[in-house]
């Protein structure tokens, strides 16, 4: 059932690595494991689903790794081992990109049963995007302006929209109106129910 799951283990405590990699691999994940974040990027090029790493390690930290992943693995879920006392460190994993933050201690089976769910999350939510695309596709946008109302469709506010895009909250209320007038709307809701008709 998870043969085709992809997990690396970035956890520089050797047995607590250990344990999770054997653990995921009886559960019939693909699983590997890395001491660090250094040891973590050069495994990246063989791709990954899932990276689970812990915040606290030498060389290369969870919130260092957490950046490059972002950039040289996009599509991998991203699950953050914390304990949840350091309130800084976990924010700053929410804000570097983090999907989940698992508190430790934790059980293997734990840990599998939240990335069944984080991965059919990430397949739903992909899905939605590409209806959302096929709507889109035959109006007379442009990429951005597209990708601007697909953010509005999942219901974010322009100051959301904005720090999603790194752009300015006002550039995306102009860019709103400019769209508005190319579909002959005046509102988030009728924006909604012009792409999707009753």
């Amino acid at each position: 059932m998870n043969a085709a799951i992809r997990v690396l283990v970035v956890e520089d405590e050797d047995d607590a690595r250990e344990l999770t990699v054997r653990g995921l691999a009886r559960l019939g994940y693909e699983a590997a494991g890395a001491c660090d974040g250094v040891d973590a990027l050069a495994r990246l090029p063989r791709g990954w689903d899932v990276v689970v790493t812990d915040l606290r390690m030498p060389r290369l930290d969870g919130l260092q790794l957490l950046g490059e992943l972002r950039t040289r693995l996009p599509g991998a879920v991203r699950v953050v081992i914390t304990s949840f006392g350091d309130k800084d460190s976990v924010l700053a994993a929410l804000n570097g990109g983090a999907d989940y933050l698992l508190e430790k201690p934790f059980a293997v089976r734990q840990l599998a049963e939240l990335l069944q769910r984080l991965l059919r999350d990430r397949r739903e939510a992909s899905e939605v995007d590409q209806l959302f695309a096929r709507r889109l596709a035959t109006m007379p946008l442009t990429a951005r302006e597209r990708e601007m109302v697909v953010l509005v469709l999942k219901g974010l506010a322009n100051k959301e929209i904005a720090d999603a895009l790194g752009i300015g909250e006002q550039t995306v209320k102009n860019a709103l109106a400019a769209v508005y007038g190319k579909l002959g709307v005046t509102s988030r809701g009728q924006l909604f129910h012009h792409i999707f008709p009753v």
